[in-house]
């Protein structure tokens, strides 16, 4: 098989008169070589040596000049490395280079725009990564197609016991930002010899901060302080979390119900109050914004 390969690579790198010249280079020197050692390795001999191994490939290339033709000779080169890109299996190769050769012009006009074409689109090139255009445009194309999650489209539904679910079209209105980490697992690591085992040890409840504006009367703040109230009331009793419970379904990519498509990401859970911040200032004339912070009540209750 090795000389197999040596053939195909011969005749796909140098054409077939290129593989003729080279074989002849190489006997040629051989030759010169051989007689500058027989005359001592002298600098003379080597001179007269490298002369007769120039004389010898001059005339092999003057002899092909002489009996092949130019174009003959650009169409045996062709078909030659043809013939080693297949013998190497490389049928997509064998096919480019006919395409550029510009042979097929004759018999179909316009091949030359086509060899071109087909190379660029079908070679790996390194301003696309090292893979071809083709495949760079089926990448682009179904990054195009499909449609990203953004970061500001998303609708929120809140309802309690206590008030339903009337503040979720105010929260939709003014609601800037939502910070929350939908699953949080506990665990402890333990060192056993070298290594390090990982022991989980519990499902952690998370915390939700809402960013709002409200209204100047207050509606998004009355309705927090309500369920905070419900939670410790002023006379040190605790309240009941079915009364003070709020569930959140917080859907991503939608800003409506009715444009929500089947299979959109939701995250459901049960919170309480647990602190509001307000800040206020006379420095700039800006909206005023409250956060509003939940913990959420266990890990078992989904939905």
């Amino acid at each position: 098989m090795s000389l197999y390969n040596n053939v195909a690579q011969s005749l796909s790198r140098g054409g077939l008169t290129g593989s003729v010249i080279g074989s002849a280079s190489s006997i040629t020197n051989s030759i010169g070589q051989r007689a500058a050692s027989m005359m001592g390795n002298g600098e003379l001999a080597k001179a007269i040596g490298s002369i007769g191994a120039a004389t010898g490939r001059n005339v092999v290339i003057n002899q092909i000049n002489k009996h092949i033709p130019i174009t003959a000779r650009r169409g045996l080169n062709v078909g030659a490395g043809v013939v080693g890109d297949i013998m190497r299996g490389d049928v997509n190769a064998a096919g480019l280079r006919i395409l550029d050769s510009g042979l097929l012009n004759k018999l179909l006009p316009g091949m030359s725009a086509a060899a071109s074409q087909a190379m660029y689109w079908n070679r790996p090139s390194p301003l696309f990564g090292g893979i071809t255009p083709t495949e760079a445009l089926r990448i682009f194309e179904t990054m195009q197609s499909t449609r990203l999650s953004k970061k500001n489209l998303f609708l929120i539904e809140a309802s309690s016991r206590l008030m339903g679910d009337w503040v979720s079209p105010w929260l939709n209105k003014f609601a800037t930002e939502i910070e929350y980490a939908p699953y949080i697992v506990g665990s402890e690591k333990h060192r056993t010899g070298g290594s390090t085992i990982d022991s989980v040890r519990t499902g952690d409840p998370v915390e939700m901060r809402i960013s709002t504006m409200d209204d100047q009367f207050g509606t998004i703040k009355k309705w927090y302080e309500l369920h905070h109230s419900s939670v410790v009331a002023q006379d040190g009793t605790v309240g009941l979390p079915s009364m003070y419970a709020i569930k959140f379904n917080i859907i991503h990519s939608f800003v409506t119900r009715e444009s929500t498509l089947y299979g959109a990401y939701e995250s459901i859970g049960w919170f309480r109050p647990s602190n509001l911040e307000i800040s206020l200032s006379r420095r700039e004339d800006a909206m005023a914004e409250v956060q509003m912070t939940f913990s959420q009540i266990d890990t078992f209750i989904k939905a």
